[in-house]
């Protein structure tokens, strides 16, 4: 995830990893295995090399809104290969959308 966002910056709403829910909230899914991310940026040559071999795929989902050209507010996320139910996806939207809502009143 850090590899993608540090190139991908707010432009990742746009791309393949980006998916608006509605209100400014993204969620940012990752659902490949360990060598097909890591091999776009091969500046990470011990982590390639620590997961090389490794057919898992990881399916993650982090909850983000973007906020002006470069800031990336994580709002929250799971491992959705592990709690794969719509219900958990929904109870974790939820969460996502209240801290969303709770930093927008603070005038943030």
């Amino acid at each position: 995830m850090h590899e993608v966002l540090g190139y991908e910056g707010v432009g990742v709403c746009d791309s393949e990893f980006g998916k608006p829910l509605g209100d400014g909230l993204y969620e940012f899914r990752l659902r490949h295995d360990a060598e097909e991310i890591l091999a776009r940026k091969r500046r990470a040559r011990r982590v390639v090399d620590r997961l090389r071999g490794k057919s898992e795929r990881i399916m993650l989902r982090v909850f983000f809104h973007p906020h002006g050209d470069k800031l990336i507010l994580l709002l929250g996320g799971y491992d959705k290969r592990r709690f794969p139910s719509k219900k958990r996806q929904e109870k974790e939207i939820a969460v996502a959308r209240q801290r969303l809502g709770e930093w927008r009143s603070r005038g943030s």
